[in-house]
């Protein structure tokens, strides 16, 4: 009997294997048709092992209907990863069937253009014959695990609570605070390059601020912020690596060092938190860590085009990527105990799906994928509100209701900006790069309108709401809880609204106004928070002293 068990549990490991491959080769799919369809467009010549790629990309067969094929290479590895993560997070065998029938088809179609490219074209693309192989190994690894299921059937695992730091390997809390710091250093001089950016007029901030605000605010503060919880709740020292590196690189760009050593650094850093996930998807796999691995892996390859000479303009969607996954997949983490039947978990794959495959045609239908990304945020907030634990915290008192009508006012403004996205199209998606273009041309600015709903509205008020509980957790401190913290989160929705109000009506006052009131909230939160811990420390001493009188 034990000789059996043991069989089958080294079967169900090597099935999980199998399911964790699935993904992974779904993303190395994505990359290489996403390769190609970037080539099909460039004018210089791309890598080729086989020298053909060119002449094949470029050739008559690399467009059906005026599409190129690798779109239609993009959407199928998009359902393959959808159906890959589901696959693993349900161990459904009915799923896998599907993968295997969708990979199946993408390798008859892959042996029929490869045909053409040897009987017709008379070139070979190594990037196609990569994709085909690629399919062909999803296609093997989906029929090997679902041949394996029926005999052996993957146990569930159990979800533990949120890794407490243990007394071996855990981050010293000395080094906390540093990190920290460097993180909030990173958010005030980002508000100081952004205030200028919208077009106040201050000699006094340094001219190297506004084009650096964006990697700032995502990379040095927030990137630096959820790795730091990350190590601290793992109990680890070493991812600890990945907010050293983009606290250090948020110091290199205020300092305005020239140079890649700033986003390489940065760079290093969501590298640190891919490995992270990698680890926590292997110790404790579940859809939320899937989630936030894959926001992870975004965050990574923006910061590699980042570094490879991409505008920040261009890359400001996968950043938005990366945080709107990590949001979503911490709110399942939270939100773990509720029950969520497999119907749910597919809708909110469906969500997060239409809203990436809606951001990857950039070069072609830009106007349509925006769009088609603003519908996937739509879905995607009315998902949280109608399963987030919020909705139920919301009948609670004290910092219970806090927190849940921050987060659900932050689901609200992540439809808001679906709904920005949906009416402006391609051009809340981009942005003329002159720094003050729509100032001048005094037009609506559906960018700014729809980037600050996301990063304003969506991104802080998370940040606010979850503040009171990951800042005591990550610093050791107490932040009890006072109804001061609804002024700092009421002036931030306010002043948000008249900001995007002279966002959409041309409206250079609000924008303006709306801009500094935001900031102000921004420093209001972070004035409560620090009297918050001041007030908590003395009632610990108060505490203290009282015992020991006693």
């Amino acid at each position: 009997m034990s000789q059996l068990r043991s069989t089958e549990a080294i079967g169900g490991r090597l099935s999980w294997r199998r399911l964790l491959a699935l993904p992974i080769l779904a993303l190395f799919g994505l990359a290489d048709s996403a390769y190609l369809l970037w080539r099909h467009r460039a004018e210089s010549g791309a890598f080729c092992l086989a020298g053909g790629c060119d002449v094949v990309n470029q050739s008559e067969y690399s467009e059906i209907a005026g599409i190129p094929v690798a779109v239609f290479g993009i959407a199928a590895y998009l359902l393959l990863l959808i159906l890959s993560i589901a696959a693993g997070t349900s161990g459904s065998r009915r799923v896998l069937q599907m993968i295997v029938a969708s990979a199946g088809i993408g390798m008859a179609v892959s042996v029929w253009l490869i045909y053409l490219q040897v009987a017709v074209i008379k070139a070979i693309c190594s990037w196609c014959v990569l994709s085909a192989f690629t399919l062909t190994s999803i296609f093997v690894v989906s029929l090997s695990a679902s041949l394996m299921i029926p005999s052996v059937q993957r146990v569930e695992p159990a979800i533990p609570e949120r890794m407490a730091p243990g007394p071996t390997g855990a981050l010293r809390r000395a080094f906390r605070f540093p990190l920290m710091a460097s993180g909030m250093l990173a958010l005030l001089t980002a508000l100081l390059g952004g205030l200028i950016r919208l077009g106040w007029d201050w000699s006094i901030v340094p001219s190297t601020l506004p084009d650096v605000h964006g990697p700032l605010m995502v990379s040095g503060f927030l990137g630096t912020l959820i790795g730091l919880e990350r190590a601290v709740a793992m109990g680890k020292w070493w991812p600890a690596a990945g907010p050293l590196c983009t606290g250090v690189g948020a110091v290199m760009l205020i300092a305005g060092v020239p140079g890649a050593a700033a986003p390489a650094l940065m760079t290093v850093g969501s590298l640190v938190l891919v490995i992270t996930f990698a680890h926590l998807i292997w110790e404790q796999p579940a859809l939320f860590t899937v989630t936030m691995g894959l926001g992870a892996l975004v965050w990574l390859a923006g910061n590699i085009l980042w570094l490879s000479g991409w505008s920040i303009v261009s890359v400001v969607s996968w950043w938005v990527v990366f945080l709107i996954l990590t949001i979503a997949g911490e709110r399942l983490e939270l939100s773990r105990f509720l029950p969520l039947a497999p119907r749910h978990r597919l809708s909110f794959l469906a969500a997060l799906g239409l809203f990436i495959a809606g951001l990857i045609p950039a070069g072609i239908g830009f106007d349509i994928g925006a769009r088609l990304s603003g519908l996937g945020l739509v879905a995607l907030s009315v998902w949280l509100l109608r399963h987030d634990m919020a909705r139920y915290a919301v009948h609670k008192t004290g910092l219970h209701r806090f927190v849940a009508l921050s987060l659900l006012s932050g689901f609200v403004w992540l439809a808001v900006a679906g709904v920005l996205t949906l009416s402006f199209g391609g051009v809340a998606a981009h942005h003329h790069t002159t720094l003050h273009a729509m100032h001048e041309l005094n037009g609506p600015d559906g960018y700014d309108a729809t980037l600050h709903a996301i990063f304003v509205g969506f991104v802080f008020s998370m940040i606010i709401g979850h503040a009171p509980i990951i800042f005591p957790s990550v610093l050791g401190i107490a932040l009890p809880f006072r109804p001061a913290f609804y002024s700092h989160l009421v002036l931030l929705h306010l002043s948000l609204i008249v900001r995007v109000l002279g966002d959409v009506t041309a409206w250079w006052p609000g924008r303006l106004g709306g801009g500094l009131l935001n900031v102000v909230a921004v420093l209001l939160f972070l004035g409560n928070m620090v009297v918050s811990g001041v007030l908590g420390r003395r009632a610990v001493l108060v505490a203290d002293s009282g015992g020991e009188t006693g």
